[in-house]
């Protein structure tokens, strides 16, 4: 049975579970796993010639019983080490092939290459053995020692070689130099300045070396011999972005137009509506892949991150739960989005669940989230563990732990034991600037209006340019006191600053209900529940609603809000206090 060059593609992600790439994704389909695991098990035709005559002693019969029953028993390790030295003792390539798809399995990468080296040797024109070689060549960034077998498998299978050109940037570890990676790609393709799909690998190994006019060169030979190629057309809009972002527009838009059905282009035109912003777009185009293949990585991946920010909580937990079901190895790095989704639904055990799973790159980032949510869990002793857990090397690790322990003692009800520690670190960091912002919130809830005002103010003098002071001092001071010309002017810089801000707009929406403009108030207020479905806003176009009778829709907001957050102190006042 032959094995086609492509099959070497599978063999990484299959067997070694997947090199990382920051090139290109794979411009065509790879086999199916189904597919690729048949080919991988298959048992190629050898020839009496090749097969050791071997007397089937106790000793041997014995190996062969114990590898299989170890198999069997799901012991790989035990199994592929007695595979491996039932190879190295009968040269039989059979028992090579078995050891080394063994030893694979178990992750023992030594052995398996040991095991494929008899294997060859035995068998010396078997494509299998041989591309299990690239790949465990490849995976420890041999590239020098896989070139011999990588020429003996184009000779070998010439019909091959554009597909396997295609895709061969998927062969590459993450850490692998780059510029070996392009000198074996120079000379691999060498021969080969007719196939467009020699110059796309010329391009992508450009590209990864970061040489991006070669790289451009030989994607516009590529499309010169194949003009409207979608994989070169695509690459070339992922190069010039960085480039000459308007040419890289122009570039997708025409092939938009000359291939609307195509998802790549699609994808590409989510990709670059995200980079550069445009949210709404870009959701909108990953809902188009979706539609046609629900469980395409990238777009599910890119779905969850940009519903995330257009605060669509429920779509981008669906999404991204979907990509780590699909692809585990992906959890580690999705698991903080996760948390975050899960936390804002207030979801508060799987939100400690999915923090816990992240990278060890994420969790220094992460740790300081646990306390609060143990807090709010009741999970008390947790709580006081996670925080004493946290850094306090440097000023600002205490003025961070300080904040969460105010947190902490917020989720307990001991507001006075809150502003006790935030007392305690601005004493010792009078020029933190957030330990004041902080202060102010927890005098907000304990009625000191004049210490939260005092606190925003010395915040602003330290911070004189912070939407979030602004905002905050405008919204004290239309809440709090009757100076609303002057809470006008705080808000006014703050909505001139970020216009679409959610948190502005309804402070500001408050304000214009406090000044009687009630038609103003009620704008603002939706705009600000479209985009931040918040209990506290929603409390706020409750009144509104109320006031001008629409007593209905008002009660219907405040259950929908406390629905989500039963525990909102704002939505729940408002509810009693409006008899709803």
């Amino acid at each position: 049975m032959t094995f086609p060059l492509r099959a070497v593609l599978v063999s990484l992600s299959l067997w070694l579970g997947g090199c990382a790439s920051t090139l290109p994704p794979a411009a065509t389909p790879s086999p199916t796993p189904a597919a690729a695991d048949n080919d991988a098990d298959a048992l190629p035709q050898y020839s009496e010639a090749q097969l050791p005559k071997l007397e089937m002693s106790d000793e041997l019969m014995l190996r062969f019983l114990v590898g299989d029953i170890a198999a069997q028993r799901g012991q790989f390790g035990l199994a592929a080490e007695a595979w491996v030295d039932l190879a190295r003792k009968s040269k039989d390539p059979r028992v090579a092939q078995r050891a080394a798809q063994l030893a694979v399995a178990s992750g023992q990468l030594v052995l398996a290459q040991e095991a494929t080296e008899i294997w060859i040797a035995a068998a010396p024109e078997v494509l299998a053995a041989r591309q299990l070689m690239v790949s465990l060549l490849l995976r420890s960034g041999r590239l020098i020692e896989a070139k011999p077998h990588l020429q003996a498998m184009f000779a070998a299978k010439p019909s091959e070689v554009a597909p396997f050109f295609l895709q061969m940037h998927q062969l590459w570890p993450k850490e692998v130099d780059r510029q070996a990676v392009l000198d074996l790609t120079l000379e691999l393709t060498a021969r080969y300045d007719n196939l467009p799909e020699a110059h796309f690998a010329r391009a992508v190994g450009y590209g990864g070396a970061k040489q991006i006019d070669p790289a451009l060169a030989e994607l516009n030979l590529a499309l010169k011999q194949r003009p409207d190629w979608e994989p070169a057309v695509l690459y070339k809009v992922q190069l010039l972005e960085g480039k000459d972002p308007q040419a890289s527009a122009q570039l997708l838009a025409q092939a938009a137009k000359n291939n609307p059905q195509s998802l790549g282009v699609v994808l590409a035109q989510a990709r670059l509506a995200a980079d550069s912003g445009e949210l709404v777009p870009a959701l909108s185009a990953y809902e188009q892949v979706l539609a046609k293949n629900p469980d395409q990585l990238e777009a599910l991946i890119g779905h969850g991150l940009v519903a995330m920010q257009l605060n669509e909580v429920a779509k981008a937990q669906r999404s991204l739960l979907r990509a780590v079901t699909l692809n585990p190895a992906a959890t580690s790095q999705l698991a903080p989005y996760l948390g975050q989704v899960a936390e804002q639904q207030h979801q508060y055990q799987d939100a400690v669940d999915w923090y816990l799973k992240a990278g060890a790159d994420k969790q220094a980032l992460l740790q300081p989230r646990l306390p609060r949510l143990y807090a709010k869990l009741g999970q008390q002793a947790k709580a006081d563990q996670a925080l004493a857990a946290l850094p306090v090397a440097t000023a600002k690790e205490q003025a961070s732990k300080a904040q969460i322990e105010a947190q902490v003692w917020r989720e307990r009800r001991q507001l006075n034991k809150a502003l006790a520690a935030l007392d305690k670190a601005v004493a010792a960091q009078p020029d933190e600037a957030e330990l004041f912002y902080d202060r102010s919130l927890y005098r907000d809830l304990a009625g000191d209006y004049a210490g939260a005002e005092a606190d925003l103010r010395e915040f602003l003098r330290q911070q004189p340019n912070s939407v979030n002071g602004l905002n905050a001092l405008g919204y004290i001071l239309a809440s709090r006191t009757d100076r609303l010309v002057e809470a006008d002017t705080y808000l006014g810089q703050a909505i001139a600053m970020q216009p679409d801000n959610p948190v502005i707009l309804d402070s500001l929406g408050w304000l214009r209900f406090k000044q009687g403009k009630v038609a103003e108030a009620q704008q603002l207020l939706e705009r600000a529940y479209r985009q931040m479905p918040d209990a506290e806003v929603a409390a706020h176009l409750a009144e509104v609603l109320a006031q001008q009778g629409d007593t209905v829709r008002a009660k219907a907001l405040l259950d929908e809000a406390l629905a989500r957050q039963p525990d909102d102190e704002v939505a729940l006042e408002t509810r009693q206090r409006l008899g709803l």
